[in-house]
């Protein structure tokens, strides 16, 4: 096995006293310290003995070159869904088979009559490869089947599929070839769950009984958790449905994979992963898997947060505004967010692929393909810091991160939180020049110690500044890597909003009720102090109250966070947060927003 595919023994990782969070999906060795020592956020690594690890099947280093060095790619979520402007699937999909649970808000005898108004008139596949190179997205991965089994190509093994609609017309296949006809690296997406699918069972209902924490389930009293009587013919039907699409669209770049772990959800049995995917390489040769069918996989998928600095490639699926697919909410996220998330995920040695979806009729949103643009300007005029880069040689961090490529390193300053940014200087190299990459200003900096300090611009980019450093030598030593003691370090939560003192006499019987006065999108509490057991529940009208937790004795750190699409991600909208407690303690409670 190459040195590779081989899982590095430390990186960042956050301990939490109190979470719930599904937010990121990490293959790993079973002797990793992030998963060993994160015990209640286990599941969101995937353990594998070195012996699993080096039987599995792995693309190799030259293949995955192209991939790291892209960066940045185009998720295209579109299908059924869409008639409403709504995410694919979850919010759609009344009847979710197990092991997943809850109800979308459509029963099957509307969403299924959807197809018979499918006509996609506006739909261009040329314009839509087009957005994604002016955009700067170099590899485009389109949903060829969402958890709602509906098959957006023209294949032999089922009827619900978009050559049954009015539209008629292989949506893949035009796709395909319009990425081949421009040189675009092209993948699909395909869900190895099927609410649809008549013989989809990779558990049977009778044997389990549902819980709320991961994997969901359990089995009942007297009864072993076993997959249903029908799920070998959903296995064979689903060999032959990726079978076909690995022989009918020419050269096929990615496959992707989504039915996560989540600490045994799914599992590779219920897909036969391994042979699947061996037999994916032998129709494709070159082709590059994510680990999202319970083996490792070429890459790992954080979802809706940007990871931190690993070796292992990784890739973090983003959204342009909050939904997966087309929706007129939430509002299009800052051209600003955007690239600050791409460039922290260089920073960290990881890639970005951002999701966005056109309307029913097949023509992406206006306002949205402006922001897209936006970005690909940005990227035309500063590419050179950002693809075919390395993460490092500093690790990331809120305000900064920093990649290489041979003998030049490029900073990235998203703020300049003082007047001048001071960094360890690289040993056994030394600076020959350093300047702005996108300022026309003279850069001014010194050396001093074991430290280079960069002046603040007097007029710094109102995106992100890029420093470029000139070195005698090429780059490759990488600082050494720090544990983070707090999950508020991660760029994901966003920034202290205020400090809130609670004394006893703010307390009214047993509870304490903040006021922030306004909405705020608050990501966690770090709470300290003496209380014993406190009990935090959250609002936005200060009348229905979402319970967050019950901490124990050890006060610390709280995440808020929102379900979204079969994950939780950082953030919920409240303006209200109480906490019960009968001691009515002194408490110093940082509230986390962003």
């Amino acid at each position: 096995m190459n040195d590779t595919n081989k899982i590095n023994r430390l990186l960042c990782f956050s301990m939490l006293f109190l979470c719930a969070n599904v937010f990121a999906q990490w293959s790993v060795l079973d002797n990793d310290k992030r998963f060993l020592l994160n015990k209640s956020e286990s599941y969101l690594y995937q353990p594998f003995t070195d012996e699993q690890w080096n039987s599995s099947n792995f693309a190799t280093e030259k293949e995955m070159k192209w991939f790291k060095d892209a960066r940045y790619g185009m998720f295209i979520h579109f299908g059924l869904s869409s008639y409403v402007s709504k995410d694919l699937s979850w919010p759609i999909v009344y009847t979710r088979k197990a092991p997943d649970q809850g109800h979308g808000e459509y029963p099957e005898s509307v969403w299924t009559k959807w197809p018979e108004k499918f006509k996609l008139e506006k739909f261009n596949a040329d314009e839509w490869v087009k957005i994604a190179q002016e955009a700067g997205q170099k590899y485009i991965v389109v949903i060829a089947k969402h958890h709602d089994g509906f098959h957006m190509w023209d294949t032999k093994y089922s009827e619900f599929k978009i050559t049954n609609t009015p539209f008629g017309r292989d949506y893949i296949k035009e796709i395909a070839d319009a990425c081949h006809k421009a040189k675009m690296p092209f993948g699909f997406y395909y869900s190895q769950r099927d609410w649809y699918h008549p013989d989809y069972a990779p558990v049977d209902p009778n044997t389990i009984k549902q819980i709320s924490d991961p994997p969901y389930y359990q089995a009942l009293p007297g009864k072993k958790v076993a997959p249903g009587s029908s799920h070998s013919k959903y296995i064979d039907y689903q060999y032959k449905a990726i079978e076909e699409l690995c022989t009918k669209y020419g050269k096929i770049d990615i496959f992707w994979f989504d039915a996560v772990y989540w600490g045994g959800m799914f599992t590779a049995d219920m897909w036969d992963s391994e042979n699947l995917t061996r037999m994916i390489r032998r129709l494709q040769p070159g082709i590059i898997i994510n680990n999202r069918a319970s083996i490792p996989g070429d890459f790992d998928t954080p979802e809706q947060r940007i990871g931190m600095y690993q070796k292992r490639p990784w890739e973090s699926a983003m959204t342009l505004n909050g939904s997966w697919a087309y929706s007129p909410e939430p509002k299009i996220r800052s051209v600003k967010s955007l690239l600050q998330e791409m460039l922290s995920a260089a920073s960290g040695n990881g890639n970005v692929l951002l999701s966005w979806g056109a309307h029913w009729n097949g023509e992406f949103d206006g306002a949205q393909k402006d922001t897209l643009l936006a970005v690909g300007k940005w990227l035309k005029n500063n590419g050179e810091a950002y693809y075919g880069t390395n993460g490092g040689p500093w690790m990331p961090s809120k305000n900064y991160g920093s990649v290489y490529s041979n003998k030049k390193i490029y900073i990235y300053v998203y703020n300049w939180d003082k007047e001048k940014l001071s960094l360890p200087r690289i040993s056994g190299n030394k600076l020959l020049s350093a300047s702005f990459l996108n300022s026309n200003e003279k850069l001014i900096y010194t050396e001093k110690d074991s430290f280079i300090t960069f002046n603040k611009p007097k007029n710094p980019d109102k995106l992100v500044t890029v420093i470029v450093l000139n070195m005698i030598n090429n780059v490759s030593e990488v600082q050494e890597i720090k544990t983070s003691t707090s999950v508020f370090d991660d760029p994901a939560y966003g920034e202290k909003f205020k400090v809130v003192k609670l004394k006893k006499t703010d307390w009214k019987d047993k509870n304490a009720i903040i006021d922030l006065h306004t909405d705020k999108k608050v990501t966690g509490l770090s709470i300290s102090g003496n209380a014993g057991t406190l009990i935090i529940s959250v609002s936005k009208d200060g009348k229905s109250w979402e319970n967050e937790g019950t901490s124990s004795e050890n006060l610390g750190e709280i995440s808020i966070s929102s379900f979204l699409a079969g994950v939780y991600i950082p953030g919920k909208e409240i303006r209200y947060i109480k906490l019960e407690n009968q001691l009515k303690p002194n408490l110093d409670i940082t509230i986390y927003s962003k």
